[in-house]
């Protein structure tokens, strides 16, 4: 699905943190109405401004919507901030699509008490940090039901390329730990070849832009072959 795919249904999100505030605002720059919830209200003021809906409560901003994408800090936060709201039965017929970070066991026993709740549950990494968001450069990886996927594909694309990695929520938490695996080892060879130039007396600045096309020209289909070869 390409980023022009996306639609404009409405979104919760749980979190005003440095992630959760830039997925709240490129939801709504691609017009998704959006309702935010933080623990501490204030962190909220300036996504009202740009017209998201502020809830006093979890429980309010879990009804307002069928998608709830939760960016707060840990899975033991994401717990004790939705177990209020399981009791009353509000996570019923809801999405959860959760991007926090953790293992793959965090991520499993939360899909598995998500379903217990009447909820479809996306485990979710955002791979491009914050500042590609909102781009078709931005990668976002989700685990679960391929039917919950499917269900919110369009509105997860205006975050950037949404890929589906199977029904095991678990395998996000294995991809994110892989991937960062692969840009410290890319960004070491850089740093070794920086120096190998820089001793010479070029400019590193001058090369650093070769190195990169490079890398997304040779180097990726490498990767690609590389992987064929292992497996």
């Amino acid at each position: 699905m390409t980023h022009a795919d996306t639609d404009h249904r409405p979104v919760t999100v749980l979190g005003a943190g440095a992630l959760g505030t830039t997925l709240a605002r490129t939801f709504l720059a691609g017009g998704n109405p959006v309702t935010v919830w933080n623990r501490t209200p204030g962190r909220v003021s300036a996504l009202v401004d740009l017209g998201a809906t502020p809830a006093a409560s979890v429980a309010e901003a879990v009804a307002a919507t069928d998608v709830v994408v939760a960016s707060v800090a840990t899975y033991d936060d994401l717990d004790a901030v939705l177990a209020p709201v399981a009791l009353s039965g509000g996570l019923t017929g809801r999405t959860l699509v959760n991007l926090v970070s953790g293992t793959p066991e965090q991520a499993r026993a939360t899909a598995t008490w998500a379903a217990g709740q009447g909820a479809a549950y996306l485990d979710g990494a955002a791979m491009s940090g914050t500042r590609l968001i909102g781009t078709p450069e931005a990668l976002f990886l989700y685990g679960g039901p391929a039917e919950a996927f499917a269900a919110t594909e369009a509105t997860l694309a205006t975050l950037g390329r949404a890929v589906h990695l199977g029904a095991d929520p678990g395998l996000t938490g294995v991809y994110d730990t892989a991937l960062l695996g692969v840009i410290m080892g890319a960004l070491a060879g850089f740093y070794h070849a920086a120096a190998l130039v820089g001793a010479s007396g070029a400019d590193v600045r001058d090369f650093a832009p070769v190195a990169a096309r490079h890398l997304e020209s040779f180097v990726a289909g490498l990767v690609a072959d590389h992987g064929g070869q292992i497996a």
